[in-house]
This record gives C-alpha cells, structure tokens and sequence, in this order.
C-alpha cells in the first residue's frame, strides 16, 4: 500500500506534469496559425516544410491533450482512494512503476497498450530476410556502379574496374 508521502509525491508531480501541458497547449493555442493566405510567391519547398512544422504541431498538441486526460484520471483515481490499484487485478501497483509512470491505473502485466505473450503470432524468418537466390546489386552492377577508383584502398584505374566481356 502506498504510503501518504509516497502519494503526495507523485500527486506533486502530476500536478507538475499538468501545468507543463497546460502552459505547452495554451502557447501553441495563443501563436496560432501565421501562415500567409496565398501561396502565390512561396516556393514548393517552402510550402511543404510549413506543412511539416503544423503537423508536427498538431501531433504534439494531440499527444499533450491525451496525457492531460491520462493525468486527469491518475488525480480522480486519487480522489475515489483507487490510485495504486490496478483496474483489472486489483492488485497493487509497484510504487516504482508510479514513479516512473505516474499515470498508470493498471499493473504492466494487465496494461492495455501491452502486447500478449502467450499466443502471439511469431514471425518467420524467412519472411523478413527471403533468402531467393537472387542477388539483386549483382544484377544492378552489371549496368555500373558510383564506384571509382578512389573507393578503393588499392590503386587501380577504370580499365582494370570493369571489364566489358562484350569485348571478348
């Protein structure tokens, strides 16, 4: 069971946690959207690196928003006197786990983001790495490489690099 210092400790530090993503939504809330209405003279590159920055923005800001209601439940989980009790068991959660996690409500063995161990698909070998007899830069370099002779520690030149066996 947890101890009452224990539990003012990591209420202090969702606490904390909350005004973090509290301050980091309503700044990006506040800088809103800067962007210019016509895309007239703006560059593709330029375009597309505004488009990455607000997506970016937005995946962040939906991260921010998941783990204040993640918080939000941790702190009501407080008030009912269930903080510390894993949903599913029962069983209490290890102090060090709510350390780490302090928003965890279920022990890892009953955690809804973990995957089963027993049954789980394995995947084969053979799947990830087909050995198929086919070398397929062998069959590239048949039409040239980026290779020089720089690229290698002996000194050699183009003519003894590549033979050309149409010569023969």
């Amino acid at each position: 069971m947890l101890t009452i210092e224990q539990k003012a400790e990591l209420k202090k530090e969702l606490l904390r946690q909350k005004e973090q993503l509290t301050k980091h939504i309503d700044h990006n809330e506040e800088i809103g959207d800067n962007g210019e209405l016509s895309l007239y003279d703006n560059h593709p590159a330029d375009i597309g690196t505004e488009l990455y920055e607000r997506e970016r923005d937005l995946a962040l800001d939906e991260h921010c928003r998941e783990q204040l209601e993640k918080i939000d439940a941790a702190l009501q989980a407080m008030k009912n006197g269930t903080y510390g009790i894993c949903k599913k068991s029962g069983e209490e959660i290890p102090f060090e786990r709510l350390q780490a996690v302090p928003t965890a409500l279920y022990n890892v063995e009953h955690s809804p983001n973990q995957k089963p161990q027993d049954g789980s698909r394995v995947v084969d070998e053979r799947l990830t790495h087909p050995d198929d007899g086919i070398d397929s830069f062998r069959d590239a370099a048949v039409y040239g490489t980026s290779e020089t002779p720089s690229d290698f520690v002996k000194d050699h030149n183009y003519n003894e690099l590549y033979s050309d066996e149409d010569d023969n």
